[in-house]
């Protein structure tokens, strides 16, 4: 028997013997999963970045900061012991992983230390010299700007910020990047979570460098011009911006600057909740689409301008000369978009699709995903725990997979061929393609959307289906002919066409935002859910064989479990300012609207589509001068005091007392409420939840989820 007789009997299930075929082998689940396992050898290669990003959640699930000397002893133990297995296989397979993770977790430990910075300890006024990194124009006309001070309120270089974020509501002020600016500023330490598991802004703070946030009290005075390369960049991509919104003009001027130059604070919050209604709003986001756009059209144009030369197409390798020059317009377009972290994944992903071009590989592979997503995982490790390096990779991995299979390969292929008379089925095939991308880049995205943002765009098929036609044919290819006409004052054709683009792109959203529940509400969800959800469709992916369709088993038991979250019974903010009591309808009641963001924090954790007006109307919670009382029949009584005189009233017929004030020792200690907290308990821990569980009260604080890290704000009692 030959050696291809023997594959083939391998392949086919029977056993092979010395002597024949002895028929064929009876099922076993164990050789089945080791077949599977030795054919999917080539894609081992793809879980390291998955064992990275592992490594990484284990540094930011930690409730202390690990020593820096683990960032070198974990990684050097682990790959000794893969060095001492690597001529075993399978111990050498377990070595690498578990190598992969020390090596993630050793990458966010070194660069948590890297970016440490002073962080402002109380809110503090006083006079701001710095130097202006960057400014957008929001849509009422203010400033948002990026500074980094030089001095402010007499504190030290120790204790001094070296960036922080300013709004300034100032008709008529201006600022310009790299220029050295005075002002008169309030300055506040970044906020904590307004819930205890709720989104970490001071987490995101630190690792962007951000000190301290605020507002100014008077306009910026410029005390030097604008100086450096830097400066320079930053000053040409405002100008960008602003030839963009002047010549577009509108809605659609703020929305065709964000697609080039990044800049979406002036874009209406009204056509913001439209395009992420129609499920289209990644379309404002510069990211691996914007890339593949616009370096893709750039790759385009140049090989067949190339092309119509003979003797650079018949000689030369042109489609290596465009990949090159595709890589240079990428690193262009990256600079003028403000280089935010998605933009930089999506410039990394391109520029390895180009340079493996350059090398005579497969331009788009899984290989080249894991390879992006290594890198970004090593240089930036605070990016798995946001949402946008989540879906744009869930999107990626799940959209490759999908057009691996033989039937995506042979649909896609078979579309061109057959000259014009093809054209009716090549524009069938992009059509559906668009359906069909939507649907899995939508399938593979939703659950991720749903934890972090507690929404579902219920109709993005359709908003995709009809707006990214004029965005792959329309926008992006005249925003890339207008950037090369700006410099000539040539690109006002340019500009009209994208403007009307970007036009009918918002006509479709406000349509497809129209339609009813297409911006459905989902309440918060568990994050073991999330994760089971992530795992399955990974082994689904990533491998190749039929046991990747055992992937489907941790998705349905993750949906299954995605509700299974104990909801809080009351609520409290960072600030002892807000409160709310959960009814037993099982919805909200607020003892005020404001903080406004505050509540409709919370509320969208509910799906709770009410607004916070709505929500601090209800019959059982009383309010006057004195605080607010919360009653409701077979449910302990709450009071909210605000003042002293408050408490001693309350305190004779409530269950629980959550006090906004300090109440010395003495008036807690002599108060008949079951439980008593007070202004001093959420100034060191706080937003609280209480969770009733039966006779007992179950407390959860933010500080105690967060735990002692570097971006966890110490109070003075820690002092």
């Amino acid at each position: 028997m030959t050696r291809q007789q023997v594959a083939g009997a391998a392949d086919d299930g029977r056993k092979y013997r010395p002597g024949g075929v002895t028929g064929m082998q009876p099922f076993s689940l164990l050789a089945e999963l080791g077949r599977c396992f030795a054919a999917d050898s080539d894609r081992y290669f793809l879980w390291v970045p998955v064992f990275l990003a592992i490594g990484v959640a284990c540094y930011f699930a930690l409730s202390v900061e690990p020593p820096f000397w683990l960032a070198m002893f974990l990684p050097v133990v682990a790959g000794g012991l893969l060095w001492g297995v690597r001529l075993r296989p399978l111990a050498a397979l377990c070595s690498a992983a578990l190598f992969s993770a020390a090596l993630g977790f050793a990458a966010a430990i070194v660069r948590a230390d890297r970016v440490a910075a002073p962080v402002l300890e109380k809110p503090t006024s006083g006079t701001l010299v710095a130097e202006v990194i960057s400014a957008e124009r929001t849509e009422k006309g203010a400033l948002s700007a990026v500074l980094a001070p030089i001095s402010f309120a007499g504190l030290a270089d120790s204790e001094r910020p070296e960036k922080v974020r300013l709004n300034i509501r100032i008709r008529d002020a201006a600022l310009r990047p790299g220029a050295t600016v005075e002002l008169r500023a309030r300055l506040m330490p970044p906020p904590e979570p307004v819930l205890p598991r709720g989104f970490d802004f001071a987490r995101q703070a630190w690792f962007e460098g951000l000190g301290a946030v605020g507002f100014a009290y008077t306009a910026p005075e410029e005390r030097a011009p604008p100086s450096g390369a830097a400066a320079a960049l930053t000053t040409l991509r405002m100008k960008i911006g602003e030839r963009i919104r002047g010549v577009v003009g509108g809605t659609s001027g703020a929305v065709a600057a964000a697609l080039i130059n990044g800049e979406r604070a002036s874009i209406p919050d009204e056509v913001s909740e439209d395009l992420r209604a129609a499920g289209i709003y990644h379309v404002l986001s510069i990211s691996g689409l914007h890339m593949v756009l616009f370096a893709g059209s750039l790759f385009w144009t140049v090989r067949a301008a190339l092309a119509l030369i003979p003797g650079l197409a018949l000689r030369y390798p042109i489609k290596k000369w465009a990949a090159f020059i595709a890589i240079l317009g990428a690193t262009f377009y990256l600079t003028i978009s403000g280089a935010a972290i998605a933009t930089q994944r999506a410039w990394i992903m391109i520029t390895l699709m180009f340079v493996a071009i350059l090398l005579d590989r497969p331009a788009l592979s899984m290989r080249n995903v894991a390879l992006a997503a290594i890198v970004i995982l090593l240089w930036r490790p605070e990016s798995l725990v946001g949402a946008s390096f989540q879906m744009s990779f869930a999107a990626v991995v799940a959209l490759i997979a999908f057009y691996e299979t033989e039937f995506a390969r042979r649909w896609t292929m078979d579309a061109g061929r057959g000259g014009i008379s093809s054209l009716p089925r090549t524009v069938l095939v992009y059509v559906l393609g668009i359906a069909l991308t939507s649907i899995v880049a939508g399938a593979a995205t939703g659950a991720i959307a749903g934890f972090h943002f507690n929404r579902v765009a219920l109709y993005g098929l359709a908003g995709n289906m009809a707006a990214m036609p004029i965005v792959g044919f329309v926008v992006m290819p005249m925003a890339l002919l207008a950037l090369l006409l700006m410099p000539f004052g040539l690109d006002g054709p340019a500009l009209w066409a994208m403007g009307k683009g970007v036009e009918a792109m918002l006509e479709i959203a406000h349509e497809v935002a129209g339609w009813g529940g297409a911006d459905r509400l989902i309440p918060e969800a568990s994050l073991s859910a999330l994760l089971l959800v992530v795992f399955g469709a990974l082994w689904l992916c990533l491998w190749r064989e039929r046991w990747r369709f055992a992937g489907l088993v941790p998705i349905v038991l993750g949906f299954a479990m995605w509700n299974d979250v104990s909801r809080p019974d009351v609520l409290v903010d960072r600030d002892a300012a807000l409160f709310a009591v959960r009814d037993g309808g099982g919805e909200l009641a607020l003892t005020a609207s404001r903080p406004s963001y505050t509540a409709a924090q919370w509320l969208r954790h509910d799906a709770d589509a009410r607004q916070p007006g709505e929500a601090a109307r209800s019959e059982h919670m009383n309010c006057d001068p004195g605080g607010c009382v919360y009653r409701e029949p077979g449910r302990p009584v709450i009071a909210f005091p605000v003042s002293l005189g408050a408490v001693a009233d309350d305190c004779s017929r409530a269950d629980i007392m959550i006090a906004k004030i300090p109440v010395p020792y003495r008036v807690r200690r002599d108060c008949g409420a079951a439980l008593f907290l007070d202004y001093f308990f959420f100034w060191r821990n706080g937003a609280t939840t209480l969770h009733f569980d039966g006779d007992d009260i179950r407390i959860v604080t933010a500080r105690q989820v967060r735990g002692d890290r570097p971006w966890v704000q110490r109070t003075r009692k820690d002092q």
